[in-house]
């Protein structure tokens, strides 16, 4: 029987601040009528669709069970407890007999209180008894949220994915959700050797609607992606625009955003991971000690760069923010040599401008100048604050010091800067990497853990990077934390740990195995502890030294005196496992870790009907990844093995039959990985798995040969980087 313990009621989630029992059970029923005053018809929007997501009816003429919204002025409120900048997310609760009444002092209240009401209404239909009772509640951050970079996948998310994504964060009550909007990695050639990852989410600003005649839009980066998709039996060779970039329905997804109480940030790489636009338009370029364009960074001193770049994103903002914008992430890091040539893709070439004029003064002095300059030409357009990560600043370069900040000050700009400090590390910080650095000078902070990322190549665990992070940020003051990620149902837990910590605070909410066991009851109930046995089990497995050394995507980017170029796959992953310690029962552990995931989470979708949208999904793509690091590891111990073998003896019928015997288990999962995971991720995280089917039926073919021959000479061990798919 779940009535409070103590001060907590389990079931809600992220645990509210305060809690008073009133004493006695409530008469609450699931068809409710509901009742605002100065509620505004967003967020009168967003209490019904919560309340609706959650399983109640609202209907009218109900006069025995109510919900009273309203919003009233914060002088009624005793806000003396609550941080100043977290005044708005404020609001109170009350349960009485067959009645709800919540009360804020702003609009954003109402939303999170709808959240605590779904929470109580699910108890209900739970066939648990809600307690009468008091809450009022508000977060320990003010910013939270996740940020969703452009990369495979989010670029082939719709509205709709957009849409599931706000509803999930807001769920557990964050508010805010980076979109990435530009960004380019030329050394990552993952679509072909000589295509560098580049990636441009919106159509160009510069088209204009009224046009009656087409226009070409310079402004785009096609992808290209080949994959085997297996539930249909059918080979696909794609090249595509983002769907952003085709449908434009950006002002959709901030006006969703809205009503679920998230506030949409634009990210665009401002200067570092930049090969696009520079190449796209040569004379805003970095010039090279050649005298040439770079194809990559901005020529810093130069009138057209600044001339394009306000143009460029001062038509961004007016065209998708028109009333302004509390927040725009200029990004701004990793500023180093990149490779930007698709035809040369060994060349590698420095984002710092070798002009004259640049040439003649330092990093620091071009770095700073061009913030500035950027930062208040962002001001002057709507943009409220300016968000960069901390990178350049404390890492790359030593940029972050008091003349620094006096520059900012006596610019104006110091109480307009957030600097966004990232780590990927699950196990330490580095010096670099620590809100107190800018704290101690003056300039605010955000956290940047990690929720999820690398979804198109394996499960990636980062809890522990999320607490790691987290305690920093309550211990040196930070007042935001947004995740460097992508989105997955498989990292709803992680997102959920990302929530309860920055809404309720470490020491509230205890470990992260703690939390997630909470989570894990709210939602799967009675099977909380298979889920939690299931996904240890693919933890454990995708974190398997020699399970990562088969993952392809780390074979995709140009390096410093590469043996071969285009790399190699599988043989470079077989080189790298041939040399690991006992490798033959690391490999077997990772896949029997796997396996044993593969069934939990099976078990657990036999009652799948018993789940809401969102965690059905998450246990679906949960399977999907388990049966992903199975295959992987199973397939990459077979030609381990295989390998061993026949640098002693030539190939024999055996070795023929063992392969096709690989190639169709390897095939059964690709099937399964087809049916569970997310249609937005589903062609880059099939194209390396793809890749390693079509290696092992050539090897098939190749093994027939030399059993023939009696000779192994002609056994290639890798598949050519221009591989074409075979026609269905």
């Amino acid at each position: 029987m779940a009535v409070a313990r103590g001060c907590e009621i389990p079931e809600l989630f992220p645990r509210p601040k305060q809690i008073i029992l009133d004493g006695g059970i409530s008469e609450l029923g699931l068809d409710v009528r509901l009742a605002t005053s100065n509620v505004l018809p967003l967020q009168r929007k967003a209490v019904r669709s919560v309340l609706t997501a959650a399983g109640v009816r609202v209907v009218a003429n109900k006069k025995k069970y109510l919900i009273n919204a309203v919003v009233e002025s914060p002088a009624v409120f005793d806000l003396s407890a609550v941080p100043q900048d977290c005044h708005q997310d404020y609001y109170e609760l009350s349960v009485k007999g067959s009645e709800v009444h919540i009360r804020s002092p702003y609009q954003e209240g109402m939303v999170w209180a709808a959240q605590t009401a779904a929470g109580l209404f699910g108890m209900l239909q739970q066939g648990l008894p809600v307690p009468n009772l008091t809450i009022h509640d508000w977060p320990l951050l003010p910013i939270r949220g996740i940020f969703v970079e452009n990369k495979w996948g989010p670029d082939r998310m719709t509205s709709t994915d957009w849409f599931q994504a706000i509803d999930a964060i807001s769920s557990v009550k964050m508010n805010t959700l980076g979109i990435g909007l530009y960004g380019c990695w030329g050394s990552c050639r993952f679509e072909g050797a000589e295509r560098p990852s580049e990636f441009l989410m919106l159509p160009s600003p510069f088209l204009s609607e009224d046009d009656d005649e087409p226009q070409l839009d310079e402004f785009h980066h096609e992808h290209r992606l080949r994959w085997y998709d297996a539930a249909n039996d059918m080979w696909h060779d794609e090249t595509y625009l983002p769907y952003l970039t085709q449908h434009d329905f950006f002002p959709e997804i901030i006006s969703y955003g809205k009503e679920r109480g998230v506030n949409i940030v634009p990210f665009l790489n401002s200067l570092g991971h930049n090969t696009l636009l520079p190449r796209i338009k040569p004379e805003i370029s970095a010039i090279n000690k050649e005298g040439k364009p770079a194809g990559v960074g901005y020529c810093l001193s130069s009138e057209k760069t600044r001339e394009f770049i306000s143009s460029y994103y001062g038509k961004l903002i007016k065209k998708y923010f028109p009333d302004g914008l509390d927040h725009f992430h200029v990004e701004l890091d990793e500023v180093y040599d990149d490779h930007p040539h698709p035809d040369q893709p060994q060349k590698k070439e420095s984002p710092w401008c070798q002009c004259k004029d640049c040439r003649s003064r330092e990093r620091k002095e071009l770095f700073t100048d061009y913030l500035v300059w950027l930062s208040k030409f962002l001001l002057s357009v709507g943009v409220k604050k300016i968000v960069l990560w901390n990178d350049q600043l404390t890492r790359h370069d030593d940029i972050l010091d008091a003349a620094f900040v006096k520059r900012l000050e006596a610019e104006g700009l110091k109480d307009k800067m957030i600097l966004h400090w990232w780590w990927y590390d699950n196990e330490k910080l580095d010096d670099g990497v620590h809100p107190r650095l800018g704290l101690k000078l003056g300039l605010e902070a955000w956290v940047a853990p990690m929720t999820c990322y690398y979804n198109w190549s394996t499960y990636d665990y980062r809890r522990p990077n999320i607490e790691m992070m987290l305690k920093m940020a309550e211990l040196e003051g930070a007042r935001g934390a947004v995740s460097y990620a992508v989105h997955d149902p498989s990292h709803l837990d992680h997102e959920a740990l990302l929530g309860a910590y920055a809404w309720e605070s470490i020491a509230a909410a205890g470990s992260p195995n703690k939390v997630q066991e909470r989570w894990a009851m709210q939602h799967f109930g009675n099977n909380a502890d298979l889920y939690m046995e299931s996904v240890d089990a693919l933890r454990d497995s995708s974190q398997n030294p020699a399970f990562r050394l088969c993952l392809q995507y780390q074979y995709s980017y140009v390096k410093d005196n590469l043996e071969h170029w285009p790399r190699r796959y599988p043989e470079e992953a077989l080189l790298a496992l041939a040399k690991l310690p006992d490798v033959k029962h690391k490999l077997q552990d990772a896949a029997d870790l796997a396996g044993r995931a593969v069934a939990g989470f099976n078990t657990l979708l036999e009652n799948k009907d018993q789940y809401d949208f969102q965690h059905k999904n998450c246990l679906m793509s949960l399977l999907a990844d388990s049966m992903r690091a199975q295959g992987l590891a199973e397939c990459f111990s077979f030609l381990l093995e295989l390998r061993q073998q026949l640098e002693q003896k030539p190939a024999e019928q055996k070795e023929v039959e063992a392969c096709a015997k690989q190639s169709a288990s390897l095939q059964e999962k690709l099937q399964v990985f087809a049916a569970n995971k997310p249609s937005w991720v589903l062609p880059a995280a099939l194209q390396p798995l793809s890749m390693l089917l079509l290696f092992t039926q050539g090897l098939e073919k190749d093994l027939q040969k030399a059993s023939k021959a009696k000779n192994n000479k002609d056994i290639c061990w890798f598949i050519q980087d221009d591989w074409q798919v075979p026609a269905n």
